[in-house]
């Protein structure tokens, strides 16, 4: 095993994508907000306070996760995915596995995740990995990887700045045997 850390950084596009979601849900609930407001102010109706309440709770959790992005995209200094001697390190925001031992991987394959093609990694115990994810989020993600990949562990170059062909080389070269260990 190389000896040596592979990193991967996020997607600018992605992260770009992210923003603009953020942005574009900031002004569905701002404008959600005011005609709520309108509508209270004419008719004092419980459900327009309700619309009011729930808009601007959502102004500033969408406002405060755009902030977060936009950092994220002016400013990637950590890396998204991280293949080392160990195994792999996989801290896409509330989406990735965290850490995978390759003593657990036994396979890497290429498959179609809603019409993405994506890295599957296959894991001796998918439930394990799915149990021991720190965030319900992080659980619910992986459990829905095992179910319709059959594996937590699933890879989207489309988020991590790189090519399949660019994951397939970093894979292959923490996975494959080392010649001359197997010739010993």
């Amino acid at each position: 095993m190389p000896d040596e850390s592979v990193d991967f950084y996020p997607s600018r596009s992605h992260v770009l994508t992210l923003a603009l979601a953020a942005l574009a849900l900031v002004v569905l609930c701002a404008i959600a907000a005011r005609i709520g407001f309108d509508v209270a102010q004419t008719s004092g109706s419980r459900a327009a306070l309700a619309t009011v309440s729930v808009s601007a709770i959502g102004v500033l959790v969408f406002t405060g996760l755009g902030l977060l992005v936009v950092r994220r995209l002016l400013l990637p200094t950590w890396p998204v995915l991280t293949l080392d001697g160990d195994g792999l390190v996989d801290w896409l925001p509330n989406l990735g596995v965290e850490q995978v031992l390759w003593s657990e991987v036994t396979g890497v394959r290429e498959t179609r995740l809603a019409f993405r093609r994506v890295l599957a990694v296959d894991v001796a115990d998918p439930k394990a990995v799915v149990a021991r994810q720190r965030t319900v989020l992080r659980r619910v993600v992986a459990a829905a990887n095992a179910r319709l990949v059959g594996t937590p562990v699933v890879l989207k170059p489309g988020s991590i700045n790189c090519t399949m062909a660019d994951l397939d080389a970093a894979f292959e070269r923490f996975t494959r045997p080392d010649p001359a260990v197997a010739q010993a």
